[in-house]
């Protein structure tokens, strides 16, 4: 594996989603994009493609007042498809799905992940 294949995505198509993103981790992608050259999109298509590479859905504890919101976003047409997969598997939304995605993503290395589970 070169380094290019290390470090970028292939070529995928993108199919254009409006997705529901609880506001907290929402927020934090927005500060992620401030440190990594990354945009909140790109972002939210690479917690996707690793947590399809090995789906581990923890349900994890939101503040009963926090809000969810509606954004556009082009997501990787081939990861779509595979969530698609998930979605029956586990009757679980995409929306929710991505949700799960990202929350894994950035607390995966994060010590407070377990006090945010819901047993």
């Amino acid at each position: 594996m070169n380094l290019f294949e290390k470090t970028l995505l292939k070529r995928d198509e993108y199919i254009r989603r409006r997705v529901l993103i609880d506001e907290e981790i929402y927020l934090k992608l927005e500060e992620l994009s401030e440190i990594y050259d990354a945009s909140v999109n790109k972002l939210i298509n690479i917690a996707i493609l690793e947590f399809l590479k090995d789906p581990k859905i923890i349900i994890y504890k939101r503040n009963k007042k926090e809000r969810t919101r509606s954004h556009n976003f082009a997501i990787r047409e081939s990861a779509y498809k595979q969530l698609e997969g998930i979605k029956t598997e586990y009757g679980l939304s995409i929306f929710k799905l991505i949700n799960i995605a990202i929350y894994n993503a950035i607390y995966d290395d994060v010590g407070n992940k377990e006090d945010k589970k819901i047993s």
